[in-house]
C-alpha cells in the first residue's frame, strides 16, 4: 500500500513510500522505491531503496516514521525513526544519490 510520495522539482523521479504487510511470520515493514515519476507502483512493488521493519514493537510503523525529501533534482535526503531496524540501505540509485538521517 502506498502511503507516500514525493517528486522531484522537474518531475522526472518520485519516491514512494510503501507499507508491505506481513504475516504470522514476517512483520510488516516500510519500504521506499526511488522511480521515474510516470512509474506506477502496484502492491506487488518492493522497495528498491529502504526497507525497515519496527524491531520487534520497539517503534511503531506509520506514513510518519520516514520522511522523504528532495534536496536537488538528484538527491533524496530520507530521514527515518533510529529504533527502525535497517534491512536495505542503498546510496545511489537510478542515478540518485541518497542521504540518510537518523532521528
Amino acid at each position: 500500500m502506498t502511503l507516500k510520495h514525493v517528486a522531484n522539482n522537474s518531475k522526472t523521479k518520485k519516491a514512494v513510500l510503501l507499507e508491505n504487510n506481513g504475516n504470522a511470520t514476517v512483520d510488516n515493514s516500510l519500504q521506499v522505491s526511488v522511480v521515474d515519476f510516470n512509474y506506477q507502483v502496484s502492491k506487488k512493488d518492493l522497495g528498491n531503496t529502504f526497507i525497515v521493519d519496527r524491531d520487534h514493537g520497539k517503534t511503531i510503523l506509520d506514513s510518519f516514521s520516514i520522511g522523504l525529501t528532495w534536496t536537488s533534482e538528484d538527491t533524496l535526503q530520507i530521514d527515518y525513526d533510529k529504533k527502525l531496524r535497517t534491512f536495505t540501505q542503498v546510496n545511489n540509485i537510478n542515478g540518485v544519490t541518497i542521504i540518510y538521517k537518523p532521528r
